[in-house]
């Protein structure tokens, strides 16, 4: 859309477009570049899943919180990438009634191209807008989500999940 045709539709919803359309965007190149990568049963949420799993692993309770969703929704999710061959469930020595979710070779491998890949689409913007551009949005955007967290505005799951961003 025409940047004056948004900023005229609807007076005060070009920022919450305009973030729609980014996130929409860097999904689908994300997804794009996991297929191209070898890795398409990786979408967004999987990515995001198995960076937070961590190098010493993570219960789905956890991941679920660092999410910002259920115990059950993080426990489909890691079915999803048990499947698939990225995770691992394993006794967890600290506490035997819950089970370790652990990355394998391929979900390390994945998180590896995970990492390059937003890297490479924060470059892009980079490119696009400046390094001080980028800055100044990056500032922006957390000085926001903080404004939304402290207002009491985010669900207590989501600012679990935003909390080391913002």
């Amino acid at each position: 859309m025409h940047q004056d045709a948004l900023a005229g539709a609807h007076p005060g919803s070009e920022l919450v477009t305009l973030l729609v359309g980014a996130v929409r965007g860097i999904s689908q190149v994300f997804t794009d570049r996991m297929t191209a990568a070898g890795f398409d049963d990786v979408r967004p949420t999987h990515g995001f899943a198995l960076t937070l799993v961590g190098e010493h692993g993570t219960t789905a309770t956890e991941l679920g919180r660092r999410l910002g969703m259920t115990k059950q929704s993080a426990g489909e999710v890691v079915t999803h990438l048990a499947r698939q061959g990225y995770v691992e469930r394993q006794p967890d020595p600290e506490d035997r009634r819950a089970r370790r979710i652990t990355l394998t070779t391929r979900g390390r491998e994945c998180v590896r191209i995970i990492w390059a890949e937003l890297a490479d689409i924060q470059g892009a913007w980079e490119g696009a807008v400046g390094t001080a551009g980028l800055d100044d949005l990056t500032t922006g955007l957390r000085k926001g989500l903080r404004t939304l967290r402290d207002g009491g505005q985010i669900p207590e799951g989501l600012r679990q999940a935003w909390w080391w961003y913002a």
